[in-house]
C-alpha cells in the first residue's frame, strides 16, 4: 500500500505557492488541497475580504489537517510558515507513515512580495497589509531551516524573477544545490555556498 502523503508549500505572500499547488494537483490527483485562502473566501464570498476571516480559515484549514493525518488520507497545505504551527503536524504526519516533502519558494525583498500582491489585487485578489508582509517575509525566511530539517524531503525554489530550482535535502541534509543560488538565500541557509 503506498503511504499517504503530506506536501507543505511555503513562502512568503505573492511568491508563487497557488501556481505551484497547480502543478503539483495535476501529478498528483489523489491530493487533497487545504487553501486557507479559498477557505477564507469560502467564508467572506469575496476575495476582496479574505483577510477578515484568517483566522477562522486558519482554524479550519488546522481542523482540515488533523482529519487528513487521522484518516491517512493525502494533503497538501499552503502557508507563509510566519510561524511553527505546521512543524508539529509534519511530525505527526511522519509518525502517522507519511512521505513528507517541503516546498519553500522565496523571494528576494518584502518589496518583491509587496509587488506580487498589488499586482494579484489588481487582477481581483485578495489584499494584505503592508505590516503584514513585512512580517511574514522576514519570520517565513527565519523558520525555513527549521521545517527542513523536520520533513523527509526539501526543495527549494527561488521565484523573483521566474520560478528556479535552487537546493534539496533529505531528511535535513542537503542533498543537491544550484550552481547559482540568490545571494538573498544565503543569509537564511548559508551552508549553500558552494
Amino acid at each position: 500500500m503506498a503511504r499517504p502523503q503530506f506536501f507543505l508549500v511555503a513562502g512568503p505572500n505573492g511568491g508563487g505557492k497557488s501556481t505551484l499547488t497547480f502543478s503539483i494537483r495535476k501529478r498528483f490527483p489523489e491530493v487533497e488541497v487545504i487553501d486557507p485562502d479559498e477557505i477564507a473566501k469560502g467564508i467572506t464570498g469575496s476575495f476582496g475580504t479574505v483577510e477578515q476571516a484568517q483566522v477562522a480559515a486558519g482554524k479550519l484549514s488546522i481542523k482540515s489537517v488533523r482529519e487528513y493525518i487521522e484518516n491517512r488520507s493525502s494533503f497538501l497545505v499552503e502557508s507563509t510558515i510566519s510561524g511553527s504551527t505546521y512543524l508539529k503536524y509534519a511530525i505527526k504526519a511522519k509518525e502517522a507513515g507519511f512521505r513528507t516533502t517541503f516546498i519553500y519558494i522565496g523571494l528576494e525583498s518584502p518589496a518583491l512580495s509587496s509587488t506580487r500582491v498589488s499586482e494579484r489585487v489588481r487582477l481581483g485578489g485578495h489584499d494584505i497589509p503592508s505590516a503584514d508582509l513585512q512580517r511574514r517575509y522576514y519570520r517565513s525566511l527565519e523558520n525555513i531551516k527549521s521545517f527542513i530539517k523536520i520533513f523527509e524531503s526539501a526543495h527549494i525554489y527561488d521565484n523573483s524573477e521566474h520560478y528556479r530550482w535552487v537546493a534539496g535535502y533529505r531528511n535535513g541534509m542537503i542533498h543537491n544545490v544550484s550552481s547559482n543560488v540568490p545571494r538573498w538565500m544565503l543569509t537564511y541557509l548559508p551552508h549553500l555556498k558552494l
